[in-house]
């Protein structure tokens, strides 16, 4: 995307729903003033990095993979701009330069290329007792139709044991273990 979406730290439900329908609009607006007759359908028109002054960053994406990365190139575009500001003055491309690499038939026939989303992608799930048996038969199967697996366990040894058999099988961006007894609200609220 050519911008983030910067959002002030102490904006509500109602104010971050109207920056979100905002973005979109001008994100719209953005590819209806840059296309080419040829030019591929509009994409995704949510942000992927939202700036919070005074928190941080935030990354969005079909997958926690994408997020990453993502958030690593918009990490390094700042380096460069703060390189350049150093410097001189940032400048960045111009709007239909860059709408021209982000909307480049190259990419668009990469991107149709990719594998069909599974059932489960971009949604999480938390399993209790996910360390073994039937706990860790869902998250497989869950992992299995592209879902996000955070597995509780109580036994420490074989939760580090089977998130890793996960993460070598699913990748490490798709599941995470976390060592608690699902009893106790506390170690509920503690994670």
């Amino acid at each position: 995307k050519i911008r983030p979406l910067i959002v002030p730290h102490d904006a509500d439900a109602a104010a971050l729903g109207q920056l979100i329908d905002g973005y979109r609009a001008d994100y719209t607006a953005y590819y209806e003033r840059c296309k080419h007759p040829d030019s591929p359908a509009l994409r995704d028109p949510n942000a992927v990095i939202y700036l919070i002054p005074r928190v941080g960053m935030l990354s969005f994406a079909k997958d926690k993979a994408t997020a990453r990365i993502a958030a690593e190139f918009y990490v390094n575009a700042i380096n460069v701009m703060r390189g350049a500001s150093g410097v001189s003055a940032y400048q960045g491309l111009p709007e239909q330069e860059a709408f021209n690499i982000e909307y480049w038939l190259l990419e668009e026939a990469k991107l149709q290329r990719m594998p069909k989303p599974k059932s489960l992608q971009g949604q999480i799930a938390v399993v209790t007792g996910g360390a073994n048996g039937i706990g860790a038969a869902i998250a497989q199967k869950l992992l299995a139709e592209g879902g996000c697996v955070a597995l509780a366990d109580i036994d420490a040894a074989a939760l580090a044991e089977t998130s890793a058999q996960f993460a070598k099988l699913y990748g490490k961006d798709n599941v995470i273990g976390l060592h608690m007894d699902v009893t106790i609200q506390a170690a509920i609220i503690n994670g």
